[in-house]
């Protein structure tokens, strides 16, 4: 399978807007960039090789200034991305409230009634909308449970129970995803709209950025993975990447109000380094629980140790990343087709940041 490695200049002959065209197919004399050099792009993407990676792909001001494929992999390589999906839902979450659908002060059981029964849901009609985007609902996780159920919509309802007060703890995990599905699927019902989350996500954000995954997996009753569920190409996915680093817009069409958006990249919950159903590189947040940290002293946070805080990331099992670098409006992606691998987010953002 023959290896695709551009290096473009600003100007780019593949602009992702105009993804048909047929040049995308074409090697290009590599040229230097001024936010990374040859030897950095090189460097990054010879790292990601090394630990199982399929793809390193570089935008920078809405052009695609690198793409990288390895170990087999080329540009129709469509890896499942696992929890790195969980970043659609902070834009989601935004356009939701843009459009009148959430208030994030709202209790959640206003919605999911069944939680209004505080003899067989105690403590969860105290959980507010905030709490599921924070990861700080205080619900228990059941990873493995709730992985093997055949209906997770209603496994989520049903059967997890509170481990901690709500706001008052950091929980990673499935969890408050499907909770916000089920949350959105019925705020949607309640307008008249016969859509489940991914076909929100489709028709309001999808659609209009032309992104096409090529599938996503769904529980054995039909609902849609919520936190876990996409498998699609790089140049797909730098699509989104593409719309969070504009603030909501997209090639001159605002699809989210830029200041909605923004607030969701602010640690309003209890872990410095995870915002709004999004990952943050601020100092002193943590990854699973306080010790997954960078090292003491550190002027950055989790992703990456030496500063650049402002960093925003989807990251997922196998590590497959999207990161957002907003002051060199810049978007990376590293993808993989291995379950897991011995990548480390902060070796790879050094050969790129250093």
């Amino acid at each position: 399978m023959k290896k695709h490695f551009f290096i473009l200049s600003m100007i780019s002959l593949f602009t992702i807007g105009c993804s048909n065209n047929d040049d995308n197919d074409k090697e290009t004399v590599p040229e230097a960039e001024d936010t990374f050099t040859t030897e950095q792009l090189s460097d990054a993407a010879n790292y990601s090789k090394e630990k199982g990676g399929s793809a390193v792909l570089v935008m920078t001001d809405g052009s695609v200034i690198f793409e990288d494929y390895h170990n087999g992999a080329d540009q129709d390589t469509a890896p499942h991305i696992y929890s790195a999906t969980k970043l659609y839902w902070s834009a989601v979450a935004a356009l939701a409230k843009q459009q009148g659908l959430i208030d994030y002060e709202e209790y959640v059981s206003n919605t999911i009634t069944e939680w209004q029964d505080t003899g067989l849901h105690p403590g969860k009609n105290k959980i507010k909308i905030k709490h599921l985007l924070t990861l700080s609902s205080g619900l228990s996780q059941n990873f493995l449970t709730l992985s093997d159920e055949s209906d997770r919509y209603q496994y989520a309802i049903d059967e997890l129970k509170m481990v901690s007060t709500p706001g008052e703890k950091f929980s990673y995990g499935p969890s408050n995803y499907y909770i916000f599905g089920v949350l959105l699927e019925r705020k949607l019902q309640e307008k008249g709209i016969s859509q489940n989350p991914l076909e929100y996500l489709e028709s309001e954000i999808f659609d209009k950025i032309g992104l096409e995954y090529d599938s996503w997996s769904h529980d054995e009753a039909g609902n849609p993975n919520i936190p876990n569920g996409c498998h699609l190409t790089p140049r797909n996915w730098v699509k989104f990447g593409q719309l969070m680093i504009d603030k909501g817009n997209y090639n001159g069409t605002q699809i989210i109000e830029t200041s909605l958006l923004e607030n969701m990249f602010v640690a309003t919950g209890p872990n410095p380094g995870h915002g709004n159903f999004c990952w943050l590189n601020n100092v002193n947040g943590y990854g699973l629980n306080p010790l997954d940290a960078a090292p003491d002293g550190s002027s950055g946070g989790i992703m990456y140790y030496h500063g650049y805080t402002e960093i925003i990331g989807g990251l997922g099992s196998g590590k497959n990343r999207m990161y957002l670098i907003p002051s060199l409006k810049t978007v990376i992606i590293r993808q993989t087709t291995l379950d897991e691998d011995t990548f480390e987010d902060h070796e790879f953002l050094e050969f790129l940041l250093n």
